[in-house]
């Protein structure tokens, strides 16, 4: 709705309900497929897809029995997700490389939707299966959206869905996004507290430099995780057994003899390095160090399921 009053691109066909019946209604009339979105925080798990997770009978149970109490229908958007972050102050914005993230659980984007497996980033600003001019599509859609606002002062997270049409906006967050801050602070050059104090004072942002790296990050999650995690598996990776890669615990739980699992994602390893297949390779070698009783997706950065979003898209475009 604040897109729609504010002519702000890339807005997807939505309906909001606050009526179950009249939900499910809709969608027997709607002609193509939808996504159904809890109105409000899910951790990452209340979305599902019509034609790819869920079928319409599906979508409609699933409403009925859900306790939420405002549900959104949008348009489902066919192409790859991609976030750009940005740091927002007295009006101005400071945008960080795009990141692709991986929400389903299993190998292959099999499986129910997580807080998040995983994510890369290229050596460039945007990612191997998008234009510069597309990733600057999402930071305009960022800049219009700041200047709607009055006054707002912090991160805004910007997720995006790049179609054959161009840029369309998935969701907004006023927060880092997790995995995607993995990613991106650790190549940026520009010292954080600087642009927080800036911030603050009400100075103007300094500009964002980046090392030219691409990153990797894996999670690694319990058994089971996201529908029936097994928590209470001891976690044997340390800094010093994750060797080149950055180690950066989540959810668990720290006993006299060790760190353990919980039941929701343990830790997550970042590569960094020239090129994404290097960062991969990185992030591999230390999260095999994490120990038995969890699981990873090891496809995450390969060169295999890159190659897979470049050719989507391409097909997409008609290439």
């Amino acid at each position: 709705r604040f897109m729609r009053q504010h002519d702000i691109p890339g807005c997807p066909d939505f309906e909001t309900f606050d009526d179950r019946e009249a939900a499910c209604e809709y969608i027997d009339s709607y002609e193509g497929d939808l996504v159904v979105k809890p109105a409000g925080l899910t951790g990452g798990k209340g979305v599902r897809v019509v034609g790819d997770q869920v079928t319409a009978e599906e979508a409609k149970e699933y409403i009925r029995e859900s306790d939420y109490d405002r549900i959104v229908l949008e348009e489902r958007l066919i192409g790859e997700e991609f976030t750009v972050q940005a740091f927002v102050a007295n009006g101005q914005l400071r945008v960080t490389p795009a990141v692709q993230d991986h929400k389903r659980a299993y190998e292959g984007d099999k499986g129910p939707n997580t807080g998040g497996m995983g994510s890369y980033s290229d050596a460039a600003l945007e990612l191997p299966f998008m234009t510069e001019k597309e990733y600057m599509e999402a930071v305009d859609v960022l800049r219009e959206t700041v200047n709607a606002l009055d006054g707002y002062k912090g991160v805004l997270y910007g997720q995006f869905m790049l179609t054959a049409e161009g840029v369309n906006v998935v969701e907004f967050n006023a927060r880092f996004g997790d995995p995607e801050a993995m990613n991106t602070l650790p190549v940026m050059g520009t010292d954080l507290l600087d642009v927080l104090v800036a911030a603050r004072e009400g100075e103007s942002l300094p500009k964002l430099r980046f090392s030219r790296e691409a990153t990797v990050c894996k999670y690694a999650v319990p058994d089971g995780y996201p529908t029936n995690p097994a928590g209470g598996t001891r976690i044997d990776i340390d800094e010093e057994s994750a060797g080149d890669a950055l180690l950066y615990y989540a959810s668990v739980e720290e006993r006299d003899d060790g760190v353990y699992t919980t039941t929701s994602r343990s830790f997550a390893v970042v590569g960094v390095a020239e090129s994404i297949t290097t960062a991969e390779e990185t992030a591999e070698e230390a999260i095999a160090a994490g120990g038995s009783g969890l699981r990873v997706r090891h496809d995450i950065g390969k060169p295999e399921l890159v190659q897979q979003r470049i050719d989507h898209m391409a097909e997409l475009r008609g290439e």
